[in-house]
């Protein structure tokens, strides 16, 4: 059996890995928004952190959207989920402007609240790193009303599947069954606005790697697990029928939207980012969705430079490249079980409901969405 491996890659060394054009796009005149759910933030200390790795320092600019709501609790949780976020988009895409809108995290209106502020601003890709299992509710319908604005508006909006395996729920870091011991998908990456993005994990295989389904949920690991699987409130779209996408779900057997689309490593330990000028590996799918926007930031930047406009929602476009069989590699390996006999999903070759449609080859997709009329 392979071992697992655990690189350690900052941002760019992981868009090396995917032949990522660095050389070529930097994302000058492009501009993208993260949205933030998490701590205050100090640009000063998230600017020293590029300079720590390295890397040239972004434009970059913070926005608290209807600060009086975001409490002196929250001002002082955690930073590290939107510094994954900035350090993947800033590395990679070092000439774009960055803006991060913060917020509040109290189960009221401040996720809807942030996203419409990035999308009013008409940034033209936004990456989100936030979610739940889904749920019937005013906040739901408050945010897919705003993503369908964003289409509408083509912009791109990437967003992670979460962590808690095919359960969707986590105690801590470790994916655990849900209270109703049944799957369960996250939103708002189910949403079919959006690009849901999911995870994959490496082995080591000779020289190089494996890429699998990215399942640490094991005793050995007690950690977290690719999102993934089949949503109960959004039917399945004519792009993922036209694929020929036919998973159902494992609770109804029902048909529905699947997710994720794409996948990218994720595992604890494959990340290395920088935090207070502090390293430390990182991982989740929450580095994957800054991964695929910036990926579409330099497609953008490739179309402007040819006169062609920006992409816009862009999933159903990925679909019918796949489809001609170009642009990713299939993940074949693993599942997204919390447990091994829980309710979940397997890879398979072609499309799955662990990876999506694999593992991007990015210049080759970068080029393929360039020639896009």
């Amino acid at each position: 059996m392979k071992k697992q491996a655990f690189p350690k890659w900052l941002p760019r060394e992981v868009a090396e890995h995917y032949d990522f054009p660095l050389n070529e796009l930097d994302g000058g005149k492009q501009s993208v928004a993260i949205i933030s759910l998490g701590g205050k933030l100090n640009i000063d200390e998230l600017r020293q952190n590029f300079t720590d790795m390295g890397a040239p320092i972004p434009s970059l600019k913070i926005y608290d959207v209807d600060s009086d709501s975001i409490g002196h609790e929250q001002n002082n949780s955690p930073t590290t989920e939107t510094h994954l976020d900035l350090e993947v988009i800033g590395s990679i895409c070092p000439n774009a402007a960055i803006n991060i809108y913060r917020g509040a995290n109290n189960g009221g209106p401040g996720f809807a609240q942030a996203l419409a502020a990035a999308v009013e601003a008409n940034n033209s890709v936004i990456s989100i790193s936030w979610g739940r299992p889904e749920l019937d509710g005013d906040d739901t319908c408050a945010l897919e009303e705003i993503l369908q604005v964003a289409r509408k508006l083509d912009i791109t909006v990437c967003v992670s599947a979460g962590d808690g395996g095919s359960s969707g729920h986590r105690e801590g870091l470790h994916a655990i069954p849900a209270p109703d011991n049944k799957a369960h998908v996250e939103y708002p990456a189910s949403s079919p606005h959006v690009l849901s993005c999911g995870g994959t994990q490496l082995l080591a295989d000779g020289e190089g790697f494996k890429e699998v389904v990215w399942n640490n949920s094991d005793p050995i690991y007690k950690s977290s697990a690719t999102g993934g699987g089949v949503s109960r409130l959004f039917p399945r779209p004519s792009w993922q029928d036209a694929h020929g996408v036919d998973i159902t779900s494992v609770n109804s057997g029902e048909s529905g939207r699947t997710v994720p689309d794409v996948s990218a490593i994720a595992a604890g330990g494959d990340w290395l980012m920088f935090e207070n000028s502090v390293s430390k590996i990182a991982g989740g799918t929450s580095a994957v969705a800054p991964l695929m926007a910036s990926l579409v930031v330099l497609a953008n930047q490739k179309r402007e430079s040819i006169g062609k406009s920006r992409l816009g929602f862009i999933t159903d476009k990925l679909y019918e490249i796949a489809t001609a069989k170009k642009g990713f590699v299939s993940v074949t390996q693993g599942h997204n079980k919390p447990t091994p006999h829980y309710p979940g999903y397997t890879a398979r070759a072609g499309h799955d409901a662990c990876t999506g449609l694999g593992s991007p080859r990015a210049r080759e997709l970068i080029n393929e969405l360039a020639k896009l009329a």
